[in-house]
């Protein structure tokens, strides 16, 4: 087709001028937005959404040079608007998942202090003896280096860390339930 009678054609709102200029283009620009995008998909919106720009403007073009150029500036515009649409997009996702894994953070560390609170709390309820040795105890001493500091028995090390252990764990039976919950 003569390049006069495309851009008359083309004025006149012809299908036929535009599927030419269609045929003419598409692999070529496709060719193009794939130096900017790298998805099938997307690069198809891009042409579709270039020609959808032509064919609304189609009564301004004096010359094919001049379509082909408007075609070109089309595609290398909407493929970057679309990469920063998709890096905003990215952005914002990942600044969610940040937000969401400090948000986690946040409650397990409110939950740990909580635990470690109440875990005190049920420590300090425990005999002096019984705490003192169980304190020992979690400082990695064995019983008979407790036996020995203490200058008491080792059957009564083990019978204040047993006390102690039954205790704690009676005290503490629920919240430990309810952390194997979580």
């Amino acid at each position: 087709m003569k390049e006069s009678l495309v851009i008359s054609l083309l004025g006149q709102d012809s299908d036929e001028a535009f599927r030419y200029l269609y045929n003419k283009y598409t692999v070529t620009l496709r060719y193009f937005a794939a130096k900017y995008i790298d998805d099938d998909a997307t690069i198809e919106d891009v042409i579709q959404d270039a020609f959808l720009n032509l064919w609304e403007k189609r009564h301004e073009f004096k010359n094919e040079n001049a379509i082909k150029a408007y075609l070109y500036k089309l595609v290398r515009s909407f493929s970057i608007d679309t990469i920063r649409r998709e890096n905003i997009a990215h952005r914002y996702a990942e600044r969610i998942t940040q937000e969401e894994k400090e948000q986690e953070a946040f409650l397990e560390n409110i939950i740990e202090s909580e635990v470690f609170q109440l875990l005190q709390t049920v420590f300090n309820e425990l005999s002096p003896a019984c705490r003192e040795v169980y304190q020992l105890s979690l400082n990695g001493k064995s019983h008979e280096e407790i036996a020995q500091l203490l200058n008491i028995s080792i059957n009564t090390v083990k019978k204040h860390k047993n006390n102690a252990n039954h205790y704690m764990r009676e005290r503490l039976r629920h919240i430990l339930s309810f952390l194997l919950w979580i």
